[in-house]
């Protein structure tokens, strides 16, 4: 059976969907995740309380899928004005940048990364905001 022009241009165009959605799947993958996290120690300011919680987190950044792993505490920058925008409340914060979203969630799975989170760190956590976006 011979095939109308119409149907072959059918064709062709679905096929290019298809094919510029099965693109545009493996772009989205490529996509690197950022994950900020701001922490409020359950002793505030303690610089001893500070610097455990930072070095307690350190092996977190040796899990499959870690880009990068930055974490620090409050920097005291010297601003010529105020602003309202500026939080320097929270003890420690970390932002990591992870492969992919779908890296992410196998380190949120990864059983160190649970040990470590629930085990070692989150009983030293008042409380604590993260913020994930991707590039």
């Amino acid at each position: 059976m011979r095939m109308s022009w119409r149907s072959r241009l059918a064709v062709v165009i679905l096929a290019g969907l298809l094919a510029g959605c099965a693109t545009m799947q493996r772009a989205e993958s490529r996509h690197r995740l950022h994950h900020l996290v701001v922490i409020w120690l359950k002793q505030p300011g303690d610089e001893k309380l500070r610097q455990q919680y930072i070095a307690e987190s350190k092996p977190l950044s040796q899990l499959p899928g870690v880009l990068a792993y930055d974490v620090g505490t409050p920097a005291a920058v010297k601003r010529s004005h105020a602003s309202s925008a500026l939080d320097q409340s929270y003890d420690v914060a970390i932002a990591s940048v992870f492969e992919s979203q779908q890296a992410f969630e196998a380190f949120l799975k990864n059983p160190e990364y649970g040990r470590i989170a629930k085990d070692v760190l989150r009983p030293l956590v008042d409380r604590y905001t993260v913020y994930d976006f991707i590039d």
